[in-house]
C-alpha cells in the first residue's frame, strides 16, 4: 500500500472513505466472491484514514490529556482497524476460493473450462493490484499441487490398465474319452439284506415249576425222573434247605439271604433256608413237605 500514489485527502473525503469501508466490510462478509472496491486506490485511502485518526488522537492526548474526547477517538480508531482486519480476511478467503475453483475446473486440454462450471471472471481494474498478485500466487500453488498428485491423470484415466486375462476354454466332457459310453447299461446292484436268524430262547423253567408239574401231572414224572432225583439228592445234601408246602397266601413277599423276593401262594412248594421254613411252619402258614 503506497500512500504516495494518492493525493492527501480532505477530512470530508476521509469520512466518505470511512463509510465506504464499513459498507464494503458488511457486503464482503455476506459474499463468497470478491466484491468490487468502491473507489480506485481504496487501500491507500484507508491507510490515510488510519493515519488521520492516529494523528487526531495523539494531538488530543497531548493538548487535553486522556479525556472523553480522546477515548472516543481511540474507540473510533479501534473500530476502523477491526473493519480492516475483517474485510481483509473475508476478501482473501474469497480470492483463494475463486482461484482454487478456477484452476481445478479448468480442463487439461488447452486450458479450457468445463461446460457449465466456469466461475465468473474477475475485473481486475476494480480491485487492488496487490490482490491480483495474491490471486495469481494461489493459482501457481494449485498448479504445483496438481502436478505433484498427477491431477490430470487421476481425472482422465490415462494410466495403462492391464488387459483382462483371456477366458479359459470349456473343459471337454469326460464322456468323450470313453467310447460308446452312452450305449453301455450300468446294472444297478441292489444289496440284499440277509434274513434275520431267529434264536431259540429257552423259557425260564426253575425247580419250582418242575415240582409243580410233577404234582399236577404224575404221569410225566418219569420223563424227568433222573433230573428230579439228582435235584432232590443235591437239596437233601444241603442241611440248611427245607421243602415246605404253603398253606396260606402272603401279601408281602419274603426276602432271602441272597436278596431275592419270593411271593408265597397257597399250594406252592418252596425250597427255602431252614430258618425261614421254621418261621413259616410255626404260625401254620406252611407245613413241612420233605420227600
Amino acid at each position: 500500500m503506497d500512500d504516495g500514489s494518492l493525493p492527501r485527502l480532505s477530512p470530508n473525503r476521509l469520512m466518505a472513505v470511512d463509510r465506504a469501508l464499513d459498507e464494503l466490510a458488511r457486503t464482503q462478509r455476506r459474499s463468497s466472491i470478491p466484491v468490487e472496491l468502491p473507489m480506485p486506490n481504496f487501500w491507500s485511502a484507508v491507510g490515510q484514514l488510519v493515519q488521520h485518526l492516529e494523528a487526531e488522537l495523539a494531538e488530543t492526548v497531548r493538548s487535553e490529556g486522556m479525556t472523553a474526547k480522546a477515548q472516543l477517538q481511540s474507540r473510533k480508531l479501534g473500530v476502523v482497524r477491526t473493519a480492516v482486519k475483517d474485510l481483509t480476511r473475508n476478501r482473501l478467503n474469497a480470492f483463494t476460493q475463486h482461484s482454487v475453483l478456477t484452476n481445478l475446473v479448468r480442463s487439461s486440454e488447452e486450458g479450457s473450462f468445463s461446460t457449465g462450471v466456469r466461475p465468473d471472471s474477475i475485473e481486475w481494474d476494480k480491485h487492488d493490484p496487490s490482490e491480483r498478485v495474491y490471486y495469481t500466487g494461489i493459482g501457481h500453488l494449485v498448479d504445483k499441487y496438481k502436478h505433484e498428485v498427477s491431477w490430470n491423470a487421476l481425472l482422465s484415466n490415462n494410466w495403462d490398465t492391464p488387459a483382462p486375462p483371456p477366458m479359459s476354454s470349456v473343459h471337454t466332457p469326460l464322456t468323450e474319452f470313453v467310447p460308446d459310453s452312452r450305449d453301455e447299461v450300468v446294472e444297478s446292484v441292489v444289496p440284499v439284506a440277509p434274513e434275520p436268524v431267529s434264536h431259540w430262547e429257552d423259557p425260564e423253567y426253575d425247580e419250582e415249576d418242575r415240582i409243580r408239574e410233577i404234582d399236577e401231572f404224575p404221569e410225566i414224572a418219569p420223563v424227568r425222573s433222573g433230573t428230579a432225583e439228582n435235584s432232590s439228592s443235591e437239596q437233601q445234601k444241603d442241611s440248611d434247605m427245607r421243602r415246605i408246602l404253603i398253606l396260606q397266601d402272603l401279601e408281602d413277599p419274603i426276602i432271602t439271604e441272597g436278596g431275592e423276593e419270593i411271593t408265597l401262594t397257597t399250594g406252592d412248594i418252596e425250597f427255602c433256608p431252614s430258618i425261614i421254613a421254621d418261621t413259616l411252619i410255626a404260625p401254620g402258614i406252611a407245613e413241612a413237605a420233605d420227600l
